[in-house]
């Protein structure tokens, strides 16, 4: 953030994409100013905190890239946001909610101490990580041969779980196959998925 003055900052703060009549007179109220906002210098719990509706809030963070809080995060704050974030499995959440405190020096300590002792679980852990979270090659889908996974990938459909949610008459159609035969493979990696 530069301490120059700005020239591009809107005087009407409607003129603030997501921000209408009622978060404008929000904003005016908590002294929240187009500029903070530009600036980066508000946050999301602020502009709630301020009265303005979450949804909209969420907008404004998104669009100026607003932090969620500019002070530290508290152990609830962080336990309640993981429990919301879709797609985490327990100890993906569990490992957000304890994502407190001074983590980036446990884990330099940590990395450290994995060097000094040659361990390298640290690296194991995010390689086994990385495995577990990769998408399973189409090909692992009885009957679907390597040429067919190419054929498939000039359609988007590289993954088990892109072929379980594609619409077998469109894939079909796009790639000229029989759509008996992608509705074949289609089930296949439904059950699989």
């Amino acid at each position: 953030m530069s301490d120059e003055p700005r020239d591009d900052i809107p005087e009407d703060p409607t003129d603030v994409r997501f921000v209408g009549p009622a978060t404008a007179e929000a904003l005016a109220s908590a002294g929240i100013t187009v500029e903070s906002i530009l600036g980066k210098a508000v946050s999301y719990r602020q502009l709630v905190e301020a009265g303005i509706n979450p949804g909209v809030a969420t907008k404004i963070r998104r669009e100026h890239s607003l932090a969620w809080t500019l002070s530290g995060s508290t152990d609830a704050d962080l336990g309640r946001r993981s429990d919301q974030v879709r797609g985490l499995q327990d100890g993906e959440r569990a490992w957000v909610a304890a994502s407190t405190g001074d983590w980036e020096s446990a884990e330099a300590s940590a990395a450290s101490e994995a060097e000094a002792d040659g361990s390298g679980e640290a690296e194991a852990a995010e390689a086994a990580w990385r495995e577990r979270s990769s998408p399973d090659p189409v090909t692992e889908v009885p009957g679907v041969t390597e040429g067919d996974a190419d054929q498939l990938a000039k359609a988007g459909i590289t993954s088990v779980r892109s072929l379980a949610t594609s619409n077998p008459e469109t894939v079909a159609d796009v790639l000229g196959l029989d759509v008996e035969v992608v509705e074949e493979w289609r089930t296949a990696a439904s059950e699989r998925s």
